[in-house]
């Protein structure tokens, strides 16, 4: 089964590309010459921004045209990695009601209605709660209803997360005992 982020993003992005300005008709993000004779001015506009917000919204200036190429292409792909970011946040939550394995810490959050508190826990079976086994502090499944893995710390092994699977690493450069495996 595909990893559910990767899905999330996929989507967000397809979703960011297909975005169109009713009075403008092109993407979410505009360049403009807004150049005289006295003066080049060249603008980056963010049009999906200034229809949520009513106005202009300006994210680069420049009279350098070569700068203005460079970071008009930077603002669309810094618009699609932003919202693949936050579609890959948000599909990361399960649900408390599908719990991970036992004994597997996860961060554990309430909805937002309740505050979005997060808490490190794992899933006790038999008490059928979320418990952390450091304090012993217990959290009422109703109260925190979703849960995703903890991220891998910097420069560790990743785990598998929740949907996945992990393909071993294959390797030839450990020694193999043979003193056994002849007799």
């Amino acid at each position: 089964m595909t990893d559910p982020r990767v899905e999330a993003a996929i989507d967000a992005v397809i979703k960011a590309r297909g975005w169109r300005d009713s009075r403008w008709g092109d993407g979410a993000i505009g360049g403009f010459d807004y150049s005289t004779e006295e003066k080049k001015r060249h603008v980056i506009r963010d049009h999906e921004a200034e229809a949520r917000e009513g106005k202009t919204v300006i994210l680069f200036e420049t009279d350098d045209y070569e700068e203005y190429e460079r970071e008009y292409r930077r603002a669309c792909i810094r618009r699609e990695i932003s919202v693949t970011l936050a579609a890959a946040n948000a599909a990361a939550w399960s649900p408390a009601r599908t719990p991970p394995d036992a004994g597997i810490l996860v961060l554990i959050a309430s909805s937002a209605e309740t505050g979005s508190e997060q808490a490190i826990a794992l899933w006790d079976y038999d008490i059928g709660c979320w418990r952390n086994p450091e304090t012993g502090m217990r959290y009422a499944p109703a109260y925190f209803s979703h849960w995703q893995p903890l991220p891998t710390p910097p420069n560790a092994t990743p785990q598998a997360t929740h949907n996945t699977i992990t393909i071993p690493e294959v390797r030839n450069d450990r020694p193999i005992e043979i003193k056994n495996m002849l007799t």
